[in-house]
């Protein structure tokens, strides 16, 4: 390191790092730079929507869960920026205190999410409800390692800061967040696919999976949804994972990639929330309800004035009309067989 006297300007962060790592911690700066103003681009575009959610709908906990994500993970963003490019007194107390532990709380948060709209698929299914709380519970505990484990410090002489320790259990983090998508992401479209479809062969299925024209509004939101945020996911995880183990990579890089990938991850996530919500919630009465029963039925519109049993299920309006759906293809199911039976039995009195 160049004696403090022999810089030309001594209070530069820059000039106290080797050439490689000075490089990678302005390119740090662009990236969060670009990643707060999308999130804010993002929560300007949605404004109208949030405002109609938090004064025009019933508050229940999902939605005080989704406007806490998009709080934590704002704040998660902010101070992310500012450790990069503002002068800060204790690098170490923001770092592994505020960037921490408003990872950990964005990541609990945008996962609860997705354990919401799973337990309510499956409602009243208890096992399902274990598993999805199990593996909830361990994205948590890996994220609480990571303001344990993070370090920051000051850059030579002067008060910027940067990363000098990353855990080196992140991988650990993304890849528990990747199976807990994928098992949740798994679970939903089997559910949806195996009691509100009248296939009858895998590849049937699998049509119904990308195409979707044999499902309702609801479920067709579901899938459609799901593959959007799992897309997503995937992606910024596996480039995450990349990151982490690359050797050459240095701390810097390690840690970069997380912020830009946790703040799409939660936009997406935010914007499935909303699709479910304002597709299934009209703004006259609050229920709506419309079920398509396969390929060449016509749509039935069934009011919706029974009772929810469960919270999560009624904030999402998925529990009652994803029970409606099944209702209506099971009736289909033995309309049809009933046909058949008939028809059958016409036959037999014929040929006697």
């Amino acid at each position: 390191m160049a004696n403090v006297t022999e810089l030309p300007n001594p209070f530069t962060p820059l000039a106290f790092l080797p050439p490689a790592i000075a490089n990678e911690f302005e390119v740090s700066r662009y990236l969060y730079a670009a990643t707060l103003g999308a999130y804010i681009w993002d929560i300007a575009l949605n404004l109208g929507n949030d405002y109609t959610l938090l004064f025009k709908h019933r508050i229940r906990f999902p939605m005080v869960v989704y406007f806490f994500s998009r709080a934590v993970t704002f704040a998660y963003v902010v101070i992310a920026f500012i450790f990069q490019v503002a002068t800060v007194k204790d690098c170490n107390a923001l770092d592994s205190l505020g960037f921490g532990i408003c990872f950990l709380l964005s990541q609990a948060s945008t996962s609860m999410l997705f354990f919401l709209r799973a337990t309510a698929v499956w409602h009243p299914n208890k096992i399902a409800y274990a598993v999805f709380g199990l593996l909830w519970l361990a994205v948590v505990g890996v994220d609480i390692t990571v303001p344990l484990g993070i370090r920051g410090g000051h850059i030579g002489t002067t008060s910027y800061c940067i990363d000098t320790i990353v855990p080196p259990n992140t991988e650990a983090v993304a890849i528990v967040a990747l199976v807990n998508d994928t098992v949740i992401f798994f679970a939903i479209n089997y559910r949806i696919l195996a009691h509100t479809t009248m296939a009858d062969s895998a590849m049937d299925h699998i049509r119904i999976f990308f195409g979707g024209q044999q499902l309702s509004k609801l479920s067709r939101a579901l899938v459609k949804g799901g593959q959007h945020f799992y897309l997503v996911a995937l992606c910024a995880n596996i480039t995450l994972l990349i990151l982490v183990k690359l050797p050459t990579v240095s701390a810097v890089y390690h840690g970069m990639f997380a912020v830009p990938a946790l703040a799409i991850i939660n936009a997406m996530a935010c914007l499935v929330f909303r699709n479910i919500k304002f597709g299934l919630i009209s703004p006259d009465n609050g229920t709506r309800a419309s079920s398509s029963v396969g390929t060449g039925a016509n749509p039935r519109s069934l009011p919706l004035h029974y009772r929810r049993t469960d919270p999560g299920a009624a904030e999402f309006d998925v529990n009652t009309t994803f029970a409606l759906d099944v209702r209506v293809k099971s009736e289909v199911h033995k309309s049809v067989d009933g046909l058949d039976t008939r028809t059958q039995n016409a036959k037999t009195a014929t040929l006697a």
